[in-house]
């Protein structure tokens, strides 16, 4: 795994694109997290193409994009205690109940479960990098 490769974003930054372009940003921001999940894990959150989760997405009306949502948190876990970086966070719930809320929050807190998800992802890999040795780390 190229942890050089995986890219770290701000999660404020992904907060406030989402709300400020009123959501357009966000599939932009699921296709980045999809590479990097491959990458970290080499697998997607549920084992479909980006597209493909895209789609079923807008055709259910987001209830699908509710599930996708869960899976990310869920991979996020899984790796960590794979990878015994402990304590583990699992914001599985917290994304559901977030992404649920979004139909009566004008999608704000969708954008929050998104903020969140990264924010998990970049200290999954700081606490990666810290495992490694010196000599391995990059650069």
């Amino acid at each position: 795994m190229e942890l050089q490769r995986i890219r770290r974003r701000e999660p404020a930054i992904v907060l406030l694109l989402g709300i400020l372009t009123f959501g357009i940003y966000m599939p932009f921001w699921y296709h980045g997290i999809y590479q990097d999940l491959q990458q970290l894990d080499g697998r997607t959150p549920t084992g479909h193409g980006f597209w493909l989760d895209f789609f079923l997405a807008v055709l259910t009306g987001g209830i699908y994009g509710v599930w996708v949502d869960y899976q990310i948190s869920q991979q996020l876990k899984a790796f960590q205690e794979r990878e015994g970086l402990h304590p583990v966070q699992d914001t599985g719930l917290v994304s559901v109940v977030l992404d649920l809320a979004a139909y009566i929050t004008v999608f704000i807190t969708f954008y929050i479960t998104s903020a969140i998800q990264q924010d998990q992802l970049n200290r999954l890999v700081e606490r990666l990098e810290a495992k490694l040795p010196a000599s391995a780390a990059p650069a």
